[in-house]
């Protein structure tokens, strides 16, 4: 297919920012339901958190092999197809009247789920040039951020707001995502097209017998990018689920301010994923920025476990930790995009988004279970050195790159 123009660009675009609006706000979907769901179903909140669980780690592991369907036939029908089992696993939430079908549905919800990130990167690989590649990252990544912070809220003013209550919710959520696959069904053609720079990538390594078979794709470079995914999801896993409690232990503030505390980070940390993609386009160097916002922000974090703070000052600590991580994520992709030959880009973002997933699903319960033992500053520090970790990794993913592919 001929490339895209640059309008074309931005409606393909605007397509897989909106898919991942959607991915990220259903995995938000279910949490502030679970008090209405304890008392509708007579479950506990373990049994309620196994839900999360469920949509998380199966959706994540699914990744490497929806890479390999990505690579194979595109990435138009693969996110089209999960996108609607998503959206429709969801709606259908609505209907359910027993935990049993919640859990079956919450399954389906994160097979469709597993499309996103592999499906997603390919497009923009194809279709985005490389001096816009940052920015566009930034602004596929923060789409994802901003659906998951609205979640909560809308949900619940939804089950308020109407006769039907929570069903009414999770009946408009799948309705959304619905609109989106329609959306996407429509502009399909736009979701398979490549751009000129990179069919001039195909015709150059065209030259050179193809390494796509098997698992060629899982080089030095992918393995230690695979150890820094982990690293961050239990960096994220961690921060996202406990933040609130750990301030609450170890710097003495009321729930308001922890949690106000916990806003600054989040806003923060979507604001750095923009700010992360003008510098990945006008710097370069994304090792050394890596390097240094998770140091960076893996300091400030011992600093919070180590030294009582007014909450104005905790705030604007939580928000350095926040932006931090949000700069890191575009540089993290174009790293990645620099490591992976265009034509196994399903297979390896497939592949290490699993790793995410996997330090995601894992950190909850270790953190969780240091709190309960009377350990809740660990929690901070260890993040720490789940950032500190996570930068080595790209450290070694960067020295091992061979020079042959696009310099890092």
């Amino acid at each position: 297919m001929a490339a895209l123009e640059k309008r074309q660009q931005v409606q393909a675009m605007g397509l897989i920012g909106a898919g991942h609006f959607m991915s990220h706000f259903y995995g938000l979907t279910l949490p502030p339901m679970f008090p209405i769901f304890k008392a509708e179903f007579g479950v506990s909140y373990a049994a309620l958190g196994l839900l999360m669980t469920a949509y998380s780690l199966i959706g994540g592991l699914l990744q490497a092999p929806v890479g390999y369907l990505v690579d194979r036939m595109g990435p138009a029908w693969v996110l089209i197809i999960g996108m609607s089992l998503t959206a429709v696993a969801i709606g259908a939430i609505g209907f359910a009247d027993t935990y049993a079908t919640l859990f079956a549905l919450a399954v389906l919800a994160g097979i469709g789920n597993s499309v996103f990130h592999p499906a997603d990167y390919a497009v923009l690989a194809r279709i985005i040039q490389q001096r816009a590649l940052g920015r566009a990252y930034s602004v596929h990544t923060f789409t994802g951020f901003f659906g998951g912070s609205v979640a909560p809220m809308t949900m619940i003013a939804i089950a308020a707001g109407t006769q039907w209550g929570w069903r009414a919710a999770f009946f408009a959520a799948g309705g959304a995502g619905i609109a989106v696959a329609l959306a996407m069904v429509a502009k399909s053609r736009l979701l398979d097209a490549k751009s000129v720079e990179d069919e001039r990538e195909v015709e150059r390594t065209a030259k050179r017998p193809p390494k796509t078979g098997g698992f060629a794709f899982l080089t030095l470079p992918v393995m230690f990018f695979f150890l820094f995914f982990v690293a961050f999801g239990m960096t994220t896993g961690g921060l996202f689920s406990f933040t609130v409690t750990v301030l609450t232990q170890i710097q003495n503030v009321d729930l308001p301010s922890a949690n106000t505390a916990f806003s600054g980070f989040l806003f923060a940390m979507a604001f750095g994923v923009l700010v992360g993609g003008v510098i990945a386009d006008r710097m370069g160097r994304h090792g050394l920025v890596t390097a240094l916002a998770m140091t960076g922000g893996a300091a400030v974090l011992i600093l919070v476990v180590r030294v009582q703070m007014p909450i104005a000052v905790l705030v604007l600590a939580m928000g350095t930790v926040g932006l931090a991580l949000g700069v890191v994520l575009p540089a993290r992709d174009m790293l990645l995009r620099a490591m992976t030959p265009p034509e196994q880009t399903g297979k390896v973002v497939g592949f290490v988004f699993v790793g995410l997933s996997l330090g995601s699903a894992v950190s909850p319960y270790m953190f969780g279970w240091l709190i309960d033992q009377g350990g809740a500053s660990l929690v901070f520090i260890l993040c720490g050195v789940c950032m500190v970790g996570g930068m080595f990794a790209t450290m070694a993913a960067q020295a091992t790159t061979p020079r042959t592919l696009p310099a890092l």
